[in-house]
Order: structure tokens, then sequence, then C-alpha cells
């Protein structure tokens, strides 16, 4: 499930974490038994978080892979250098302020507590990219397909077996429930919620009381208007969205270049 759905949320999330890092990492200083040392060392600390946080970001929303392995190295990696670069930051200065020779300084003490450090990035992503409705196993496009089952519909009295990924909408309609791919449309029993439900692990979004859509099928998002948008699918659908859901539909823009 999706808790972050807009820049708004996201920020909420990152400065409360960062804030908390800060918290636990300033009554970790005060073992150094220099509480003004602990102050300064940690109002750092998670400002170089902050930043580079943010910066990981990117790669998880654009360029983090499928697979388990890929995907857990990506963290890892990334997760190693922030901690190298929070140690270049807070180290030296806490040196400096406890009267220590900058030039004295060893690579053991460059990087003390690296570690912690890479412990609350990899707590950072891992909490992310759950909040964004994502996993660490990740799933690549065959591996979704495989992982929602797929619908049994029927038209022209005849029964078919519809891959989910194909779905471009669905779409409430009385006590039924309407599959949309690109070239057909079928009619199923059923309520738009329990199909909200049974979708929830794959990219179906729900943008309106009645309708769902298949976020991998979107080509362009135009408005808001009254806090609605259109939502352009492929094959020249387009639904729109309800004022309810406003926030969910932001979280699927694309940021600004």
């Amino acid at each position: 499930m999706q808790i972050i759905t807009s820049n708004k949320d996201f920020w909420v999330f990152h400065t409360v974490y960062w804030v908390f890092v800060g918290l636990v990492l300033f009554l970790y200083g005060l073992t150094y038994g220099h509480w003004e040392v602990a102050l300064v060392r940690n109002i750092y600390n998670p400002l170089v978080g902050f930043g580079c946080s943010y910066l990981i970001r990117a790669v998880y929303k654009h360029a983090l892979p499928s697979t388990f392995l890929k995907r857990l190295s990506v963290i890892v990696l990334l997760s190693a250098l922030g901690a190298l670069v929070s140690s270049l930051v807070a180290n030296p200065v806490t040196y400096a302020l406890l009267g220590y020779e900058l030039q004295s300084l060893t690579l053991k003490n460059i990087l003390q507590d690296g570690l912690y450090f890479m412990l609350f990035y990899l707590v950072w992503s891992l909490l992310y990219l759950q909040l964004m409705g994502r996993t660490l196993v990740g799933a690549s496009s065959g591996e979704e397909s495989a992982a929602l089952e797929a619908i049994t519909v029927t038209k022209n009295r005849r029964k078919f077996k519809l891959d989910p990924l194909n779905i471009t909408y669905i779409q409430a309609s009385g006590d039924y429930v309407e599959f949309f791919t690109g070239q057909e449309s079928y009619l199923k029993q059923g309520t738009i919620s329990s199909y909200e439900q049974s979708l929830g692990s794959g990219p179906f979004v729900r943008i309106h009381r009645s309708t769902i859509i298949n976020t991998l099928k979107i080509e362009s998002i135009s408005g808001p208007a009254k806090g609605q948008f259109w939502i352009s699918l492929g094959g020249d659908q387009e639904v729109r969205s309800s004022r309810k859901y406003q926030r969910v539909v932001e979280g699927l823009l694309p940021d600004a270049p």
C-alpha cells in the first residue's frame, strides 16, 4: 500500500526521520563528554543525511533495479556512499571541536561511526520504499504479471484469461466492473473495491470512486482543474480523477527536470 502519495507526504516523512536521527545521534554524542560537541556534530549529521538521502531518492524513483540482488546491491552501495559523506563531514568537525589537530587524523578516525551512519541510510531507504508501495524484493514486468492472478472474463459467451497487466483501467458499472484494454472491454460481476484490494500489489491505483487505472499505461496527466485531473492512457483512452483522490494523482506526476 502506498502511503507517500504527494511531495508533502514525502517531506513530512523525510523531515521527521532526520530530526529523529539527529536526536538519537545527539544522545549518543553525549558519551564524548562534551554536550557542545554533541550538539554541533549532530546539527551536521542530520543536515548531511537530509541532503544525501534526497539525492538517493532520485535513484530509487527512476533507476532502481527490479530484481532482488541488484536492488539490494544498489541500496547497500548508496547507503555506504551516504555514510562515507557523513563521516567525511562530521568526524573532522568533531575532532576540531575536541581540540585535536586535523593533520593528525587517521583514516580510522575519519571513518569512525561509519557503520552507524550506514544503518541510518539503510533504514531510511527501506522505510521510503515501503511507504512508496515498493518492496526490497522488487519485480520485473514479467514477474509482476505472474504475481497478479489472471482474471477470467466472458465475452460473446466465450471465456478468456485476462492478464491484469494488459488492463488499461477498470470502471464500476452497476453490479459489474468493466475491464478496458487497449482494444476491448470485458464485463464481470463484482465491485471496484474488491479489485482495488486484489490488485493492490501491482501497478493499479484508484483515482475515482468508480475507476482504477494501470499506472504503467499512463501517457500524460493534465490538470488539476478544481482538484480533478485528466489522465491519458494507452489506446487514446482518457479518464478523469475525482477531488477525493487529488493527492494520489499528484503522487503519480513526474518531477520537473
